[in-house]
């Protein structure tokens, strides 16, 4: 996503694409802040069937909750991402073995 993002007909030597050094204590911010960019184009874009649900769906939980809920909510679903890909791994692991 970089190189497409930044490509600018130079040797990847010579880019400023304003990434962190390695191991910075600013690099996961920064990679989060990326991530979250990204994420948002694809959701968001044209092109994409449900953006207009997904825009929706953002605006409702902006409006119709307080700020102090909408960061616990956050929080919450972040403490337990992991609980919930361990989840969705041992979902498609049981669908896989009804396909065959």
């Amino acid at each position: 996503m970089i190189h497409m993002e930044y490509y600018i007909s130079e040797p990847a030597a010579k880019w400023d694409v304003g990434l962190c050094t390695e191991s910075s204590e600013n690099q996961v911010a920064l990679l989060r802040r990326m991530r979250f960019k990204i994420a948002t184009k694809v959701l968001l874009h044209e092109l994409n069937v449900h953006s207009q649900k997904m825009f929706y769906l953002a605006y409702k939980f902006h409006t119709e909750t307080d700020e102090q809920t909408r960061i616990s909510i956050i929080v919450n679903v972040i403490k337990n991402r992991a609980k919930h890909e361990s989840h969705a791994v041992k979902n498609q692991e049981v669908n896989a073995v009804k396909s065959k």
